[in-house]
């Protein structure tokens, strides 16, 4: 496999069991482009490998290190090498992002003239598609194509800049929130949770320790930035700010920021989050299936896979995540669009829209979801479209359709620069989870510092317009 993504698609098409990719390192963090093709796609982590990372420094023959101005490495291995590099500050370093990377290997392609004329693109990269002026504007396709008008709006416009339409999107699916209905019986509850302090109430009276039952769950061992971003939005924040310009502006300590914070130590207080804080996301996913998490944010296209992992479908309850102080239930859109290569000869951009006005027709997206229910229970993604629906296909429970619905209203993209500035907000959530003395906006703000040091310059110089 040249790229992470082919290894995906391998297991995705059948011709690979598993793939070994790279996470988190304990040094530099999450490894953000694996978590992007996680959320994308549906495959379930299944073990771990820890190993040790040797790196070597190259130099020419009989250099000394005080020889030695420049660095050129990728941008893990910089990371990875962060004491040494403090050591000896007269050392400048320039990452190298080389072909192959998830995120980058289209960047490189358009650059050498080896990129693909039509790309299926995560959510998470098509602003820094844009910004980089490597997608043509498909208007003069749209306009004269006539299912274009049923296209849903609130997706149109994600990737409508300046009046151009640069993606059409193909797949859709919200982060909404899933709750255990029998755990829910049990304690006696009979509806989901709107508001921070419900959810909060309803986990103390499912939580259940001599049965192993959390009666709500987060990430707290990785990516922790993933869930937390969606508290900060419903707190009436954000972690960044975009500029008109394409730079970023960091928000770590939004007031928002430290309401949701402070929410998840009230949550850790309370003793109803999962006993184990060094549960990953696998873990998670997996012990909702077995009926040992009450509550926890869930995407609807995880559905499938927790049903095949034993949950009766009959008891995963969906619906909107909690409203925050803010009163919003906002949380995030993932999926993928298709695009042109800008540089492509027009002969091979109008072949490539005769490919994408195919595969996102109303008669093979009917067709699709048709074969899909006849393999067994769907997840309730959403179709981009407003003439048609997945629950046209497979028989989902009636909250189903309605949280479907409501998402398109409540859905936007993840906080801006996440790839570049989500490691240093998940050092932050860790130790404010695992630390009872951990002063929310101190800690943030240490987090905001680090990563205006570290990130923030290099992120604006790649992204101004």
């Amino acid at each position: 496999m040249e790229t992470w993504r082919d290894a995906m698609e391998a297991i995705k098409n059948g011709d690979a069991d598993y793939a070994v990719l790279p996470i988190e390192n304990s040094t530099a963090g999450i490894v953000a482009d694996i978590y992007d093709l996680l959320v994308e796609y549906h495959h379930s982590i299944v073990g771990e490998q820890i190993i040790q990372v040797d790196h070597a420094l190259m130099a020419l023959k009989n250099s000394t290190l005080e020889d030695i101005k420049t660095v050129y490495s990728h941008p893990q291995a910089l990371s990875q090498c962060k004491k040494f590099l403090e050591e000896h500050p007269w050392i400048t370093l320039n990452k190298v992002v080389k072909e192959g990377d998830p995120g980058n290997e289209f960047y490189q392609g358009v650059a050498s003239g080896t990129a693909p004329d039509l790309v299926n693109c995560s959510f998470t990269m098509m602003d820094s598609y844009i910004a980089a002026g490597i997608l043509e504007p498909l208007n003069a396709y749209t306009d004269s194509w006539d299912e274009w008008g049923s296209f849903t709006k609130e997706y149109v416009d994600m990737f409508t800049k300046d009046d151009n339409i640069y993606g059409i999107p193909s797949t859709v699916a919200p982060m909404l929130f899933g709750y255990n209905k029998a755990l829910f019986a049990e304690a006696g509850l009979e509806a989901a949770p709107k508001t921070w302090e419900e959810a909060l109430d309803f986990a103390k009276k499912i939580n259940n320790p001599d049965n192993q039952v959390a009666g709500y769950a987060t990430l707290a061992a990785e990516w922790t930035e993933w869930f937390f971003q969606y508290y900060v939005w419903q707190a009436g924040g954000d972690l960044t700010k975009e500029n008109e310009d394409g730079t970023a502006e960091l928000t770590f300590t939004d007031p928002a920021v430290i309401e949701a914070a402070k929410y998840y130590q009230q949550l850790k207080s309370e003793g109803v989050l999962q006993s184990d804080l060094t549960l990953k996301f696998g873990d998670l996913t997996a012990d909702f299936a077995m009926g040992k998490i009450g509550m926890m944010p869930f995407a609807s296209d995880w559905v499938a896979d927790t049903v095949s992992n034993g949950m009766d479908p009959d008891d995963l309850g969906l619906c909107l995540p909690p409203a925050g102080p803010s009163g919003e239930q906002t949380t995030a859109i993932a999926g993928t669009a298709y695009v042109i290569n800008a540089k492509s000869d027009q002969a091979k951009k109008d072949a490539a829209w005769e490919y994408i006005s195919f595969y996102n027709s109303k008669d093979y997206f009917a067709s699709y979801f048709e074969n899909l229910a006849t393999k067994g229970a769907l997840s309730p993604v959403i179709i981009p479209r407003d003439d048609m629906s997945v629950t046209d296909f497979y028989d989902f429970p009636e909250e189903y359709r309605d949280v479907l619905e409501a998402a398109k209203t409540v859905g936007r993209l993840e906080f801006y620069g996440k790839a570049d500035f989500g490691s240093y907000v998940d050092r932050a959530v860790q130790k404010i989870l695992t630390d009872p003395n951990a002063d929310p906006e101190k800690e943030f703000a240490d987090a905001q510092k680090l990563c205006e040091t570290e990130a923030l310059e290099s992120f604006n110089e790649a992204n101004k317009k």
